[in-house]
């Protein structure tokens, strides 16, 4: 009994200790306990925290992942991860038609995991209008400018098919011109919002798994009594247990 109330007290201690302490975190993975003192926008003022009577150390915030602090509370300072590419709320599931009013495709910069690429999207557009938009999961859009170019191109030899037979063809002829302006201006603006749907759908899952990754994942120590073969007998039992903060 006197080893299991031993293995209790110290069970609890460490668990108030570790609780106690802050927990500085940096980019090259090392841990430091210590107490925090101050915290500004470019360095974090600290005790070690097996010595808080010693000097304080000062570390910049630039060489800082996170802080977590005695409370539960935390810090990140990853300046890549943090900012996202929205103007706008986020969430898993949006289409097109709202990722394009919180997304510029100008800010767009590429990352090696991105799903789509510009550049086969647009050189799909150019081969069947439309087709780099499918490409990009966007195939109801892709299917509007595929259907505007045909119809355009349809009005197009229309007009040229009547001119040939008319005695005054000038009007069929300004008609077919207008119409084939037209498709080239098509084809033109489809090319290009074949890019930009690749960029600004890969802009969206890139914060999405900026989102995913604020996963904090962490052990804490546990002490229980678990039943035994026979009556009213329990057994301590203590470890470690893995919790998962999103």
């Amino acid at each position: 009994m006197k080893k299991i109330f031993l293995l209790f007290v110290g069970l609890f201690g460490s668990l108030v200790v570790s609780q106690a302490q802050d927990l500085i975190t940096t980019k090259k993975g090392e841990d430091i306990h210590a107490k925090i003192l101050e915290i500004s926008s470019n360095e974090i003022k600290y005790k070690k925290f097996s010595n808080l009577d010693g000097p304080s150390y000062i570390i910049n915030t630039s060489e800082v992942l996170m802080v977590r602090y005695e409370n539960g509370e935390k810090d990140i300072f990853d300046e890549e991860q943090s900012p996202l590419n929205a103007n706008g709320k986020i969430y898993e599931g949006m289409k097109y038609r709202d990722l394009k009013h919180i997304y510029d495709p100008h800010n767009y910069f590429p990352e090696i995991s991105d799903p789509y690429s510009r550049g086969w999207a647009g050189v799909a557009s150019f081969l069947i209008p439309g087709l780099g938009q499918g490409v990009c999961g966007e195939w109801g859009r892709g299917a509007c400018f595929f259907l505007a170019n045909m119809g355009l191109a349809s009005v197009a030899k229309a007009g040229v098919l009547a001119g040939a037979e008319l005695d005054n063809p000038n009007g069929a002829y300004t008609l077919a011109l207008a119409a084939m302006a037209g498709w080239a201006a098509i084809d033109v603006w489809c090319i290009i919002d074949a890019v930009n749907v690749a960029k600004v759908k890969n802009m969206y899952y890139q914060d999405l798994r900026k989102m995913r990754a604020s996963v904090d994942i962490k052990m804490e120590p546990f002490f229980t009594c678990t039943p035994t073969t026979g009556f009213g007998r329990f057994e301590p039992a203590a470890g470690l247990a893995l919790k998962v903060s999103f």
